[in-house]
């Protein structure tokens, strides 16, 4: 019996439908071509990630370049 594969987008959080009562402006969407010609259209909830690394924390990193003085 063939078992249905997930697909990659699937991994990464894509989905087919959008859940109901879902407000369309908080979704990213693609349009994705299958094998036969036909285009599916892909959703994934828009989520703003805060990516920080010791750049960020100036007054951390003055202290490292003041005690190494």
């Amino acid at each position: 019996m063939a078992e249905k594969k997930q697909s990659s987008f699937e991994k990464v959080g894509y989905m087919k439908q959008l859940p109901t009562n879902a407000d369309i402006s908080d979704y990213e969407s693609i349009l994705v071509k299958n094998n036969e010609g036909k285009f599916t259209t892909l959703y994934r909830k828009i989520v703003e990630e805060r990516k920080y690394d010791d750049t960020t924390n100036f007054s951390e990193s003055w202290d490292v370049f003041n005690s190494l003085l």
